[in-house]
């Protein structure tokens, strides 16, 4: 009797913890459809500037002289142009160009209907920004997943292209096999996609929780800093959005693309300036000093204290030597020295 009794709770117990489960669930998905209910447009707010690129309206910030020679940035997962201050702003007060976009499908970008989030599209779209704003040549700095759209872009326009940034690129060389999302073939039936997504990558209980695993001081992850990169979440189709580019952009399969073919990164005859975490734990140092011992000018910085986000981690630093490196395209300054230690790629020793 006894047994029986208790078999009895614990079974009530279980349905309870279910029960509280879904409702926790379905709460979430629905606080995200009543949260996006604004236009790109509209979210972005008065002042905010935009430009038709392929009948799509492209979201940027600029920084600096307009007269300047352009550095153009290009932001990773979960992150828009804005993300980019911390340099953007000083370097404009250095004298230099700064232009950074919202890249599909994250920030106030207009998404594409068709959703296709891959290189190729996303490269079309950074070069036909380019075109729009009238920049024939410029450089192109580029963070963390914006890496393999913003290399399919370089490959196919080398000869627009200046010079290049990277910050912790993360670009899976030897690993884009398209495999997926675990339980990918469940999450493509589009509700519990959104649902997935609504738990996860557009729930603002994971804003600080992400920025906190990707930057090595904690400190850094204020209040401040994660309504930073929760502010564009309330563009309406946001969860549908990210849920569409997990199988079209994050987990395609992008073997077929020029950023995956390693031919083009040596026949790539560009001044790169790649600067990386030593704490790296999303795309660890050995790939900064891979990529770098495979660019004909590649020139590695590595950062102490720094996980994968430099710009926000070390931003005067990052200031500092993106600034010499862009001035020292022009010859105004010379302090590239052979290291040998690194496959016999160039390492960049800034001085003060």
């Amino acid at each position: 009797m006894h047994d029986g009794v208790m078999l009895r709770w614990t079974i009530r117990i279980l349905l309870v913890v279910l029960l509280a489960a879904a409702i926790a669930v379905v709460s979430f998905w629905l606080l995200a459809q009543m949260r996006e209910e604004r236009s790109p447009v509209a979210a972005a707010g008065e002042g905010a500037t935009f430009v038709t690129v392929d009948g799509l309206q492209m979201h940027y910030r600029q920084w600096g002289p307009s007269d300047g020679d352009p550095l153009l940035l290009v932001p990773g997962s979960m992150a828009w142009a804005e993300t980019f201050r911390d340099i953007a702003a000083p370097l404009g007060d250095l004298g230099h160009r700064v232009i950074a976009i919202d890249l599909q499908p994250f920030g106030y970008s207009e998404r594409p209907a068709d959703h296709d989030y891959s290189r190729a599209a996303s490269a079309r779209r950074i070069l036909g920004f380019a075109d729009a704003l009238s920049l024939d040549e410029f450089s192109l700095g580029v963070h963390s997943y914006g890496g393999g759209a913003a290399l399919e872009a370089a490959f196919s326009a080398p000869d627009r292209i200046r010079s290049m940034v990277m910050l912790d690129v993360a670009l899976g060389l030897g690993r884009e096999n398209g495999d997926g999302p675990p339980l990918a073939r469940a999450l493509s039936f589009g509700p519990l996609r959104d649902i997935a997504v609504s738990l996860t990558f557009a729930n603002p209980l994971m804003i600080g929780k992400g920025l906190r695993d990707f930057i090595h001081d904690d400190r850094i992850v204020t209040d401040e800093r994660i309504a930073l990169y929760w502010k564009p979440m309330d563009v309406k189709g946001t969860t549908e959005a990210i849920g569409r580019w997990l199988f079209t952009g994050l987990y395609a399969d992008e073997r077929g693309s020029r950023a995956a073919d390693r031919a083009n990164y040596k026949a790539f005859d560009k001044p790169v300036l790649v600067i990386w975490g030593r704490e790296d734990t999303v795309t660890p140092l050995d790939q900064g000093e891979e990529i770098a011992a495979m660019l004909p000018r590649g020139r590695l910085k590595v950062l102490d204290g720094v996980n994968h986000i430099p710009h926000v981690e070390k931003p005067a630093e990052v200031t500092r030597l993106i600034s010499d490196f862009l001035d020292g395209l022009d010859g105004k300054r010379d302090r590239l020295k052979i290291d040998g230690s690194l496959r016999g790629a160039l390492i960049w020793n800034h001085s003060s």
